[in-house]
């Protein structure tokens, strides 16, 4: 359970709402106060009442149901005070809200202490004298309705006042309209219910704000019970100290008149809090506000919302080694609250990483269950030079931190730790060289070489990163590889996302050390990507434009055009065509039927390193022969030699030519073409030629005719 057992609960509750001489003959009677403000006819004002109705016992009892009621006003010069009639405001009667949200308060038929605010208001024009300035100060009363000198009866009951049950309650303010344009009163902004916890913090909220300007004093001065008659204190209790607290001191805040000190004591108290205005060092008003306070230790009351105590702590780095730290909280909170998996908070680098918290422990927690303190185990020592952030979250619990009072540390509340004085490291690594595999063409090779001037003492891993085209290669969702060994310098990649022809794939690395901080990323290469489309041009076209991606592993690459023949693997990868530092590049194609490869190689100025692109296949297609069946050799370089077309394709080709008696009168182991006839006459002849094709032989015979002149 996050809050009190179901046991003890209630009867906390009672003690905290219903104090054993509570008497159900008072009237709930929670305290007030009369402000006014003046409106744009000279000497008119608007009068404000407010009552505040403790929710216990009988509802809509006098005076919270009429909508009418009394306010007296007199002034100096010994006159009746004269009645004046004021009435609900639209929407009076609500409860004051409250933080503790999880159980009706006594408004709703619950147990949690309530309040109502009941408002008033009614005009009056102020007898004005020219003569007499004494005429023109003015107070404001209530009390008893059919008495202007009498409070009304009765008080709730408190620890502050003797008999408080038989005492009257009383509150006036005080006007000075002698002043040019009049005065507007002071005014109470606090609308939180006057409840809160013993042990903790206690802030009294009574905003107050001055409309004019005015110069403000505040003063804690003894309650009424009647006109000019102070209400009577029990023993050890006065006007400035009206209720127990630690050290006997109550601090008033001088901007805005709220109340702060601390009590181990649960008790009902009563303050009356006096806000004098000044102008010019003439007193132009006074108002005051007479409200009853609990301090308890149940679920009803307003409490301080949990908080850390320091919004920032230093240390040196040295300090920061263990990985135990005690938190202190600001105030108490149930021990019930903390989540003892750690997981109310979250911890970050100053780089932003995530440091797991091991496990959090109340510590020291008192006989209530209660405690400031939380030890916490982080995964890893806080040994990263900045800022850290403590920011606190719903823990699997569902909650923040909780104290009895049902206040909850707000989400992203955030505690810094400054830590200094670390070991740092930020040179970036240096990327060195990516190339597609040479025997897996899918796959790709990284290098990287060692950190320069570095303590491995604090090495943690090597992050490689990757980018496909498109790609950002930035964002940490861009690793692809952490290398926990120092000494590997390289990485296959086999599970690129895109295949190496279809794209340059894009690499860099960082490091990350042992106290959570990484280098800067290093410079970033891209894999040499051969543009394919080459491989579907038409075998007449027997030169063809390859063009491939600039390489960027080192400056100037000079690049070679390689060539592998799928019948003769032994052969290899032989360069062909080359080197040159521009990226396209004329190829002659081989002649013979076959399969082919072809891919870009580069090699580092030093001889070390090698950078091969995508390799590209291609069929080589079986090429008809045409033989011609006349030659002129005439000179006239028309038809001057027998050429046969596509005889390229195949070399070693054996040509003959026989005379018309079957004589040999030419013969080429290797025809290149290039037989004229030489000094035979015109005639016809026979012609054999022999093509060699994987290995298998073909013969062709045919006449020809040999014309001059």
């Amino acid at each position: 359970m996050k809050y009190l057992t179901a046991l003890i609960r209630p009867l906390l509750v009672l003690f905290c709402l219903v104090p054993p001489f509570f008497d159900a003959h008072a009237t709930h009677l929670a305290g007030g106060s009369i402000q006014y403000r003046r409106t744009t006819v000279a000497n008119q004002y608007i009068i404000t009442l407010t009552l505040y109705n403790d929710c216990s016992g009988i509802q809509n009892q006098i005076p919270f149901n009429n909508a009418n009621s009394i306010v007296y006003y007199r002034n100096n010069c010994g006159g009746a005070p004269v009645p004046l009639t004021v009435s609900w405001l639209p929407g009076t009667g609500q409860e004051i809200p409250t933080a503790c949200v999880t159980d009706p308060s006594t408004c709703q038929g619950g147990q949690r202490y309530g309040l109502r605010k009941y408002v008033w208001e009614g005009t009056v024009t102020l007898p004005f004298s020219t003569t007499n300035t004494t005429c023109n100060q003015w107070y404001f009363t209530w009390g008893n309705q059919n008495n202007s000198n009498t409070g009304y009866c009765c008080r709730n009951n408190s620890n502050t006042l003797q008999n408080a049950l038989n005492t009257n309650f009383f509150v006036d303010s005080y006007l000075n309209n002698n002043v040019a344009n009049g005065n507007n009163s002071a005014t109470f902004a606090g609308a939180s219910i006057p409840a809160y916890c013993i042990n903790e913090p206690i802030n009294v909220i009574f905003d107050v704000s001055e409309p004019d300007g005015d110069s403000v004093a505040y003063s804690l001065v003894p309650a009424l019970q009647a006109y000019n008659t102070n209400a009577n204190y029990a023993p050890n209790y006065t006007a400035t100290l009206p209720a127990i607290a630690v050290g006997g001191v109550i601090n008033i805040n001088p901007s805005n008149g709220n109340l702060s000190f601390f009590s181990a004591n649960p008790q009902t108290a009563l303050f009356a809090l006096k806000v004098d205005e000044y102008r010019a060092g003439t007193l132009v008003g006074y108002v005051k506000i007479d409200i009853q306070v609990i301090l308890g230790i149940g679920r009803f009351c307003d409490n301080v919302t949990p908080s850390y105590l320091y919004d920032t702590v230093a240390r040196g780095c040295g300090s920061w080694d263990s990985l135990n730290y005690q938190l202190e909280l600001r105030s108490r909170i149930q021990c019930t609250t903390v989540a003892r998996d750690g997981s109310d908070f979250r911890l970050y680098r100053p780089n932003g990483q995530l440091i797991q918290i091991q496990s959090a422990t109340p510590d020291s927690c008192d006989s209530q269950d209660r405690t400031r303190y939380i030890d916490f185990v982080f995964a890893e020592p806080l040994d990263q030079n900045g800022y850290y952030c403590m920011v606190s979250r719903n823990g699997t619990d569902g909650n923040t931190l909780g104290n009895q009072c049902d206040l909850f540390m707000p989400l992203y509340d955030t505690m810094l730790f400054y830590v200094s004085d670390c070991f740092f490291y930020d040179r970036p690594l240096t990327l060195t060289n990516v190339s597609v595999d040479s025997l897996n063409p899918a796959h790709l090779r990284v290098n990287w070489a060692a950190p320069d001037s570095f303590d491995y003492d604090y090495f943690l891993a090597y992050n490689l990163f990757r980018a496909a085209p498109g790609e950002n290669i930035l964002p940490v969702s861009a690793r692809v590889h952490q290398e926990m060994d120092s000494a590997v310098l390289s990485f296959f990649d086999y599970t690129s996302p895109v295949h190496p022809k279809d794209g340059p794939i894009r690499y860099n690395v960082n490091m990350r050390m042992t106290d959570g901080n990484e280098t800067r990323r290093s410079n970033t290469i891209a894999s040499i990507r051969l543009d394919g489309s080459f491989a579907s041009a038409s075998p007449d076209n027997r030169e063809v434009d390859l063009i491939w991606t600039a390489y960027n592993g080192w400056n100037s690459p000079d690049y070679v055009v390689q060539w592998f023949d799928y019948k003769n693997p032994d052969q290899g990868w032989i360069p062909v065509v080359g080197p040159t530092t521009d990226t396209t590049i004329r190829y002659d194609r081989p002649r013979p039927k076959g399969r082919y490869a072809v891919r870009i190689r580069t090699i580092s100025p030093d001889g070390t390193l090698r950078s091969y692109s995508n390799p590209i296949d291609f069929e080589m297609p079986s090429m008809p022969v045409e033989i011609p069946n006349v030659i002129t050799p005439n000179g006239d370089n028309i038809n001057d030699v027998l050429f046969i077309d596509n005889l390229d394709f195949y070399p070693g080709a054996v040509f003959r030519v026989f005379n018309r008696w079957g004589q040999k009168v030419f013969e080429s182991a290797d025809y290149q073409n290039n037989w004229g006839g030489d000094d035979l006459e015109s005639g016809s002849y026979f012609y054999e030629l022999i093509i060699t094709e994987e290995g298998q032989q073909q013969q062709f015979k045919g006449t020809m005719r040999i014309m001059r002149g």
